[in-house]
């Protein structure tokens, strides 16, 4: 199995032990036991393994936003190893893919690029302590330039790992979603090219790992 397979088993898998959440299409929500699942245990000890793959020993009864160790650790968990640039902050892992120093990985416009199954679908999000996010994948592309050339800026954003393609909708899961690692159904067009309104997505990340 390539590690894109095993990424889409980990992420799967994470979503079971967590009880299936789910945001449908609609944006109908089912399955969440609380309204701060992360802190319940024994969700805040799985969290507390997501932010141990960034090197962090905060759990989910935490304040800070773990869905970027969420994806680290799915990576991690897949054999990724070196070839995905894990980090707490997704703007700061996408600057390093963006970069065209991790082969297999890219970043793409969500405007012409049709999803795949192991893709990651990038959004900008604001947020406490955030500053204001790009909002489309050009501006998202030059904040990332400047934080490879500065070191810094960093932005508030979020991925979900896709786990499903069908004729207009496409299956995400992703962590901190509602305060769970949440399944999430999102519109697509015909052309398979993420088409929803509940997030304003900057990018694809494709994987070819």
């Amino acid at each position: 199995m390539t590690i894109r397979d095993n990424l889409v088993n980990v992420a799967r898998r994470e979503w079971t032990r967590w009880g299936g959440p789910i945001e449908k299409i609609n944006g109908t929500r089912m399955g969440f036991t609380s309204s701060r699942m992360e802190a319940d245990h024994p969700f805040w000890t799985f969290v507390h393994e997501y932010w141990n793959a960034v090197g962090s020993d905060l759990d989910g009864r935490d304040s800070p936003a773990w869905s970027a160790a969420f994806i680290s650790y799915c990576f991690k968990e897949a054999g990724a190893g070196a070839s995905f640039p894990s980090h707490e902050n997704h703007s700061i892992y996408v600057s390093k893919i963006d970069s065209g120093n991790f082969q297999g990985l890219s970043l793409e416009d969500p405007g012409v690029t049709s999803l795949s199954v192991g893709d990651l679908v990038w959004a900008s999000r604001s947020g406490d302590g955030c500053r204001a996010p790009p909002m489309t994948f050009a501006d998202a592309k030059r904040e990332l330039k400047r934080i490879r050339e500065h070191g810094g800026d960093s932005f508030c954003s979020h991925s979900d790992i896709v786990v499903a393609v069908r004729s207009g909708e496409a299956d995400v899961i992703g962590g901190n979603v509602r305060q769970a690692v949440t399944r999430t159904t999102y519109k697509l067009d015909s052309a398979g090219r993420i088409r929803d309104g509940r997030r304003t997505f900057v990018g694809v990340i494709q994987n070819a790992l």
